[in-house]
């Protein structure tokens, strides 16, 4: 045997639900789960025995929405986070001005997770804000849903953005009433695609080594966490060769599914590539669309008016578009995984695979929902008798979740993300951070999914609520269905990848409010361990 773990508490979320307190470990896969003298009669001279003294093992945790390469470009640039300890505007203009001071006139500086209903001020930040800080530099916010942004004066005019231009197709430049000026906020597309361009513009530059430090930076703190594997949310031929070159260096210590945007998956198409092709480290996966928004910015698209404006979210592309996109990638072969949060884009999404699926379908290609916030009793039943799996963040009740209750009231509010009604209908969920949107922390997600309350404290949804060991599969038994590798990982049994999570106790035993403060000790990825903590018991 290559590995043994003893003396512990094997949580193995198979279909019995059975334990164990030891396994053994051969070649990367699980070769035996059992009593500690069975599988230590299993060592030799070359095995490594590790004694967990009691500590619970739990399936490598899967992160089914995640932009590994987004977050370690980003988590270099100044924290703006709630979490952080930002409570003003003065607080952000400060952390933006001491960047600024160490920072060349005329290049970057950027921040994020930023949201303005945790701020005193309780409004969003304009570019007469970030003024304060510079009109040398080109500053750019990043709002915690990603889906918006700050610009400050001087990056307006770097980013080409003037009274004159108009707002780009699903996007929007909002402005100075008075004036008709940009005042900084930019939305969806006039974000998203200038943010874009700027990330392979900088990175892309880097020498090799210093790209997959970015990388392996963003990996580590990942594997800290017990994630053994993702899915990225968000690929580029760009990033697609960046993890190539990652894997072949020995160094992507984590297994990485592809989610493809759709409009450069042509040339996968075109080389004929198919969905799934890769290696055990790193595989090919959905094509990635968006549809709309999000929701605590208020862009996610809806049919009633978010609370106290007239508003309901902006489509990023036309509803005949995405209907034809999903016909060509499902024509191809191809699992596709649609951006959809509020109700309205989830319609529209649902009439489009209808559409290729029809109304009833096993869904073979296991098309997904990713988010599906703003989700109606009817759309629910939709889902369930077409089979579309739902990827979807149980963080964001506690990261968001006030600036849900902001947008859309008490009542519709306590309706988002319900988990319960979708997984009583037969839907599968999966769990997933949207990293950096919400920190990549499962055990946080699981903790959310169970309490269901937010930052402030407010419950929100309570009667969606699911159990512990419910919560606990959206990030292992679940998870990985939805990248066809359920006989591969999500469970702890013979013959499966050697994928675990060590945690200092059975969060299955504690209160709910306790899960998020369990502590990650071990996570070991194919029988190697690509983290380890001191432990001191």
């Amino acid at each position: 045997m290559d590995l043994i773990l003893t003396n512990t508490n094997v949580l193995t979320m198979d279909a019995t639900d059975s334990r164990a307190s030891a396994v053994a470990v051969k070649w990367g896969k699980i070769f035996r789960i059992g009593k500690d003298r069975d599988i230590q009669n299993l060592a030799d001279s070359d095995t490594r025995i590790v004694d967990l003294k009691g500590m619970t093992v739990l399936p490598g945790f899967i992160d089914t929405h995640n932009h590994l390469s987004f977050y370690g470009y980003l988590v270099s640039s100044v924290d703006c986070r709630a979490a952080s300890g930002v409570e003003c505007i003065d607080h952000i203009v400060e952390r933006l001005r001491e960047e600024t001071d160490r920072t060349p006139a005329g290049q970057w500086v950027k921040g994020w997770g930023y949201a303005h209903y945790h701020l005193k001020e309780n409004r969003p930040i304009t570019r007469k804000d970030l003024d304060r800080v510079s009109t040398e530099h080109p500053i750019l916010l990043i709002h915690v849903s990603c889906h918006a942004g700050i610009a400050n004066s001087k990056a307006l005019e770097v980013f080409g953005y003037s009274k004159e231009t108009p707002d780009p197709p699903g996007g929007e430049l909002r402005r100075d009433p008075d004036t008709g000026e940009p005042n900084g906020i930019l939305e969806e597309s006039a974000l998203i695609d200038k943010f874009s361009a700027l990330f392979l513009q900088e990175t892309m530059s880097w020498p090799l080594e210093q790209q997959v430090q970015m990388i392996e930076g963003a990996v580590r703190h990942y594997n800290q966490a017990g994630i053994t594997c993702l899915h990225e949310a968000l690929v580029l031929p760009q990033t697609l060769k960046l993890y190539q070159d990652t894997e072949g260096l020995g160094r992507l210590n984590l297994r990485v599914y592809t989610m493809n945007i759709d409009f450069t998956a042509q040339t996968l198409l075109d080389a004929g590539i198919t969905c799934g092709y890769g290696t055990p480290m790193l595989r090919v996966g959905p094509i990635k669309m968006l549809l709309d928004g999000g929701m605590s910015n208020r862009t996610a698209a809806v049919s009633t008016p978010y609370q106290g404006t007239g508003e309901t979210g902006i489509f990023l592309v036309a509803p005949d578009q995405i209907s034809s996109n999903i016909e060509k990638f499902h024509t191809a072969g191809y699992q596709i995984a649609t951006h959809a949060q509020g109700d309205a884009a989830i319609g529209v999404l649902l009439d489009a695979y209808e559409k290729v699926l029809g109304t009833k379908s096993d869904n073979v290609l296991r098309h997904r929902i990713e988010h599906c916030g703003n989700i109606s009793e009817d759309q629910i039943s939709r889902v369930a008798a077409m089979n579309i799996l739902v990827s979807s963040q149980p963080m964001f009740l506690s990261v968001l979740g006030d600036g849900f209750l902001e947008a859309f009231g008490p009542d519709r509010a306590h309706r988002l993300y319900p988990y319960r009604s979708l997984i009583d209908k037969g839907i599968r969920v999966a769990g997933a951070s949207d990293s950096p949107v919400a920190p990549a922390l499962p055990l946080m997600g699981i903790r959310d999914a169970v309490l269901r309350r937010t930052s402030s404290g407010a419950d929100i949804g309570k009667e969606e609520a699911l159990s512990v060991r419910e919560a606990i599969g959206l990030y292992t038994s679940e998870a990985g269905y939805f990248s066809f590798d359920e006989d591969n990982v999500g469970t702890i049994e013979p013959g499966k990848c050697a994928d675990f999570v060590v945690l200092d106790r059975d969060i299955t035993s504690i209160p709910a409010d306790q899960i998020a403060d369990a502590q990650v000790l071990m996570t070991i990825v194919g029988g190697r361990v690509v983290y380890e903590a001191a432990m001191s018991r």
